[in-house]
């Protein structure tokens, strides 16, 4: 379980997001509604980004 464990938390996909919103939790002095805003705000320009990239690789390589 341990290994499990470990294995779990070393993974970039878990920790740079957690990262991420200890660094937003401490610039906003720890306002929970300000923080949420700001996780909401970055979630909504990196889904954009990611479908821009989607699409210009549809449409680049079709």
């Amino acid at each position: 379980m341990p290994d499990v464990i470990r294995d779990q938390l070393y993974r970039p996909s878990v920790v740079l997001p957690m990262v991420a919103l200890m660094q937003v939790m401490v610039s906003q002095d720890f306002n929970l509604g300000q923080v949420g805003w700001v996780m909401a705000a970055r979630g909504a320009q990196a889904a954009l980004q990611r479908s821009r990239e989607l699409i210009c690789a549809a449409h680049c390589h079709a």
